[in-house]
């Protein structure tokens, strides 16, 4: 297992996101593709609907629930996308050559999108819950994020196992821990990066999911209770 260093995993986990800089960029053009055709598909139905309306507002209110249903598809997408921030680099690190291409992000996302769907369903689910249940329980399920989608990405285990077994790599180590503290330290200074506005996010979280998925790989946290 190779030892961590903090300041050689910063370094390393800033080249390697300057070095996928074009694969990011084109994930994050095809989310905001996918979000504004979803958004024109909406409209486009309920303003159809609204002019076919007699008066009654049925019209237009069939038109409000078709374009919501009609965008749904489009938001599973957006969503699946989105991951692929954090894939990425899963991906990069687990493979330990060449560049993750935007090519092969999407020729692994559509090549299992049943299972990415289910997984994202689930973790959706226990963290939304966890939050209403009574707020910790959401944050202990959204602080094993890297792991889960590590290993959903990397591995062929099933996806309840995936998911349950993060946690068990996260809460049953100290490096997990550790993992947590990165993760906290990583949203607070989030705040300082505001200070720059979005340009400050937009470089700052890349940059991040890289450098705890590459703290991730070089601990053997994947391979914690797996």
């Amino acid at each position: 297992m190779t030892s961590f260093s903090a300041r050689s995993t910063l370094g390393e986990a800033w080249k390697d996101t300057i070095a996928h800089v074009p694969t990011l960029l084109l994930a994050w053009l095809a989310s905001i593709a996918v979000g504004i055709v979803g958004f024109l598909v909406y409209w486009l139905i309920a303003f159809f609907f609204a002019a076919l309306d007699d008066g009654s507002g049925v019209g237009a209110s069939v038109g409000v629930i078709l374009g919501q249903i009609s965008s749904v598809p489009f938001s599973l997408l957006q969503s699946l996308i989105s991951v692929l921030f954090t894939a990425i680099p899963a991906l990069y690190y687990q493979r330990g050559e060449g560049v993750v291409t935007f090519s092969d992000a999407y020729s692994l996302l559509m090549a299992r999108l049943g299972r990415y769907l289910l997984a994202g369903v689930l973790f959706m689910i226990a963290s939304t819950l966890g939050i209403f249940l009574c707020v910790w329980p959401g944050i202990v399920v959204l602080a094993s994020a890297p792991i889960y989608v590590n290993k959903v990405f990397t591995t062929d285990v099933d996806v309840w196992e995936c998911f349950t077994s993060s946690f068990g790599a996260v809460y049953g180590s100290d490096k997990g821990w550790a993992l947590v503290g990165l993760q906290l330290i990583a949203f607070l200074l989030a705040f300082v990066t505001c200070g720059f506005c979005l340009v400050g996010l937009i470089i700052y979280v890349p940059f991040v999911t890289f450098f705890l998925q590459l703290y991730v790989s070089r601990s053997g946290l994947v391979r914690v209770a797996a």
